[in-house]
């Protein structure tokens, strides 16, 4: 299996931010150059694309076909460059085709040059021999209207999230695919409510890919058929290679506590040191002080950016809307005084009404 043109166009587009700015981006040249990163091409080979279909054309002729490469969402810290074979991709696209199988139509509302979007609008749809439909943010309110028995719909907890509150129903037959992030029960309940057949809930990382699969929220993840369990540990699984070559080891992002042979659940990303002041800092350890304040809704805390400084930073949701920002960030100082080091303290509060979230609506970064 290799990606075919009418992937290489999905990824372009969504590399320009969506069909409808794939040609202003295109002019600017700012899609040839993000295309070449993501293709692991030069960017004079591409440069001097004019139209959508002209790039893809490029790709095709000059990319061997043997890597991509992906960027992490930097939501534990700095977004991250992580290149995946082509092999290890394949190989999971005719996993997920055997666990789609009847599949009619693909619906997705991710973005194709996101590991997740990749894999199952721009790969799955080859091997299931099935359309996919594109649609955007702005398709959320007509989406009941779309849809068809048989239509897999990938989206991702917040966009669950939201047809929810619009109210959405779905034809009967219709599957719901989330995945970037833990889907709390209560949206999956309230889908599942309103005539949506079953919910896969996909657990990977960029790092990996997908590791395991589940279709009720109740249940344990399972791994997928090409993982392997040689220690049950948290710290490695070990992949069999597409070619029938010796297994190979990936570390895991994530704690996984074991129900089973092949069974288990997230238990939450593992713990990242930052270096401040030569210093071992846990960001996430400082997150979890701050949410025992009475006067923190939710907070988010990371290494600054090498412009902003090299300490820590802190974003502030406060449990009432109205306190003052200058007396909350007061407050905050004197309770952390006393319970952190210099180093683990934050040298910078920025107060928000809501975390800020990227288009995945995962944890994003922010300017101070």
């Amino acid at each position: 299996m290799s990606l075919s043109a009418r992937g290489v166009l999905r990824v372009l587009a969504s590399l320009a931010g969506g069909p409808a700015e794939a040609a202003s981006a295109l002019d600017s040249g700012t899609l040839a150059a993000k295309a070449a990163v993501f293709f692991g091409l030069e960017a004079p080979v591409l440069a001097r694309s004019t139209r959508l279909e002209t790039l893809a054309e490029a790709v095709l002729a000059h990319w061997p076909g043997e890597r991509l490469v992906f960027q992490t969402s930097g939501s534990t810290g700095v977004p991250r460059s992580r290149v995946r074979e082509m092999l290890w991709l394949t190989q999971e696209a005719r996993f997920l085709a055997g666990l789609f199988a009847g599949t009619k139509r693909v619906v997705s509302l991710v973005p194709s040059h996101h590991i997740y979007g990749f894999l199952f609008a721009a790969l799955l749809p080859e091997p299931l021999g099935v359309p996919v439909l594109d649609l955007e943010a702005a398709s959320l309110t007509s989406l009941q209207n779309i849809l068809e028995p048989g239509d897999i719909v990938l989206g991702f907890p917040l966009l669950w999230k939201k047809w929810g509150e619009l109210g959405v129903r779905y034809p009967r037959g219709v599957t719901g695919v989330t995945s970037t992030g833990p889907c709390r029960p209560g949206i999956i309940q309230a889908a599942l409510a309103a005539g949506l057949s079953r919910m896969a809930e996909i657990h990977g990382s960029t790092e990996t890919g997908g590791l395991g699969y589940r279709f009720h929220h109740g249940d344990p993840y399972r791994l997928m058929d090409h993982w392997n369990v040689i220690v049950a540990d948290t710290a490695m699984l070990w992949r069999t290679h597409p070619d029938g070559g010796p297994l190979t080891a990936f570390s895991l992002p994530d704690e996984l506590l074991w129900e089973g042979e092949r069974l288990y659940r997230p238990a939450g990303r593992k713990d990242r040191a930052v270096q401040i002041a030569g210093i071992n800092v846990y960001p996430e350890r400082v997150r979890r002080i701050l949410l025992e304040h009475p006067l923190v809704k939710d907070a988010a805390v990371r290494l600054m950016r090498p412009r902003e400084g090299d300490r820590l930073k802190a974003y502030i949701v406060a449990s009432d809307s109205d306190v003052c920002a200058e007396a909350l960030i007061r407050r905050l100082r004197e309770y952390l005084s006393g319970t952190l080091s210099a180093p683990e303290t934050p040298r910078n509060f920025t107060i928000g009404r809501a975390l800020p979230r990227n288009a995945l609506g995962k944890d994003a970064d922010w300017d101070i």
